[in-house]
């Protein structure tokens, strides 16, 4: 039986949920990647889980090869990769190896290029594969011993943006965290971008059109996103004219991230259809399918 399958019978005999399980100590997303061994806990992790679930941590470690936190031989091919700038490659064979991708340097190598992984799959829109990433960046982030607060700061930003996209009501109950995060980082443009689209989907046009006039001096995409959300804004006037010419300038500030593009030729479909510009408004229809 493997380590995720023990961890995972000890949890049915105990009538306990995952999220019974871990509580606050790291994710119920965590866990489940655990018991189904895509992930492996540190040994920290399992002494937490051994004694909630009422077993001695050597029950989990039998027949397993986890590492007792030395830095043994076969993080070579992980460098590799990691140095090619293969983030996802790296992750993979990390994921693989229960004796190196378990040390502190493993852990190192494990936050750091699932924090470039998570990044990539935000800026292609994959936002599955962003959360994912960022949370096991998070994970391993935390377990080692070098620790990085901007690693640890910019996975909770990204977790906010994923959930603007996903569920609302995520980024509502972590606002505070995600602000703290952006106040790291130096992205508090960012953020405020951020908190003006998700007043602005409450709707909430006042506050967030207050927040696009607090931001800075912008530039590239994030310039595009707030042209996105002042056309949006511009187009609750029906003055879609000049919001088409802001969604315009966006879509061109955005080129190449599909995950901003595909909103955008939304809006500008229904500026010009309001318009009556029949054959602009197929064109951007077209676009959002492609």
């Amino acid at each position: 039986m493997t380590l995720g399958q023990k961890i995972r019978e000890a949890r049915a005999e105990k009538g306990l949920t995952q999220k019974q399980l871990v509580g606050d100590y790291i994710t119920r997303n965590m866990l489940s990647k655990i018991e189904n061994d895509s992930a492996t806990p540190s040994v920290r992790t399992l002494e937490y889980l051994a004694k909630a679930l009422g077993f001695p941590v050597g029950y989990f470690l039998e027949d397993s090869e986890l590492s007792d936190g030395s830095s043994p031989d076969g993080l070579d091919n992980m460098r590799d990769a990691y140095r090619a700038g293969k983030w996802e490659k790296c992750v993979e064979l990390l994921q693989a190896s229960t004796t190196a991708g378990t040390t502190d340097e493993g852990y190192l190598l494990h936050a750091r290029a699932g924090s470039n992984a998570a990044r990539e799959a935000l800026a292609r829109g994959d936002l599955e594969a962003a959360v994912g990433f960022a949370e096991m960046a998070d994970y391993y982030n935390k377990e080692g011993i070098y620790y990085s607060h901007r690693i640890d700061a910019e996975m909770s930003l990204i977790l906010a943006e994923a959930s603007l996209w996903q569920e609302g009501d995520e980024f509502e109950s972590n606002i505070a965290q995600f602000e703290k995060a952006a106040l790291v980082l130096d992205y508090y443009d960012r953020y405020l971008l951020d908190k003006a689209e998700y007043l602005l989907a409450g709707g909430n046009t006042a506050d967030a059109g207050a927040l696009l006039e607090s931001s800075g001096r912008l530039d590239g995409v994030l310039k595009g996103r707030f042209l996105y959300l002042k056309g949006r804004l511009t187009m609750e006037r029906c003055e879609y004219a000049e919001a088409a010419a802001l969604l315009e300038e966006a879509a061109a500030l955005s080129e190449g991230r599909r995950l901003y593009l595909v909103p955008i030729y939304r809006e500008l479909e229904t500026c010009y259809r309001e318009l009556e510009d029949y054959k602009k408004a197929y064109d951007y229809a077209s676009k959002q399918l492609r």
